[in-house]
């Protein structure tokens, strides 16, 4: 796969540099454990996936349907990113119509008929007072289905934050398990390690349902 980076993305609001631009170790921890997991391989055959949080190379999302069997990726994020996006899914021979971005600030909702089958989010988890928005946007995307519905996978690199990210979702009727953890050399700094967990998340049934 092609991986188009975009250096010098900067917030047009506050002029700081948009780190999201670059390629992460959690993009890549997420592609290749769900290339590895059955289950996420069988939700991902034919399936509309969207990536939250894609970053300036949506690497998760399109590998899902460039290598991965789904049939479309919906990338999105902050306004600024979204020519990085859309950079790497013509780079990877993706049309629009099997990759469709898109702004998408958390809080926000898409139009309620996009059905979303997988969720996909990379290195989101590194502030608690921004989850509530995100499980305001998760909870939106959820669509009932006789596949169990809408599913999620996430990886983040396993610092102390992401726990108190991942509480949040809980208290917000999300639930949310480690099922992966590798220790990998960090791309920008490969002299040194870090582990990187996956964390399958879904909405909690409710009592009834």
């Amino acid at each position: 796969m092609a991986v188009v980076e975009r250096d010098g993305t900067h917030d047009p609001a506050t002029g700081r540099v948009l780190t999201g631009s670059w390629l992460w170790d959690s993009s890549l921890v997420l592609a290749s454990h769900l290339a590895d997991d059955d289950s996420a391989r069988l939700r991902l055959q034919g399936a509309t996936v969207l990536e939250l949080g894609a970053g300036g190379t949506g690497l998760p999302g399109i590998a899902a349907v460039v290598c991965l069997g789904a049939a479309r990726c919906v990338l999105t994020d902050v306004r600024a990113l979204l020519p990085g996006l859309r950079a790497n899914a013509e780079a990877n021979g993706l049309t629009a119509a099997q990759a469709d971005v898109r702004e998408l600030r958390w809080g926000d909702q898409l139009e309620h008929q996009l059905r979303v089958d997988v969720v996909l989010m990379s290195d989101v988890f590194y502030d608690p007072v921004g989850m509530p928005a995100m499980a305001a946007t998760l909870r939106g995307l959820r669509r009932d289905g006789a596949g169990g519905g809408t599913v999620g996978w996430a990886a983040s690199e396993v610092r102390d934050s992401v726990q108190d990210c991942m509480d949040v979702l809980r208290e917000h009727g999300f639930e949310v398990a480690e099922v992966d953890r590798v220790t990998r050399p960090l791309l920008r700094d490969p002299d040194q390690t870090a582990a990187f967990a996956v964390y399958r998340v879904s909405l909690r049934q409710q009592e009834g349902s």
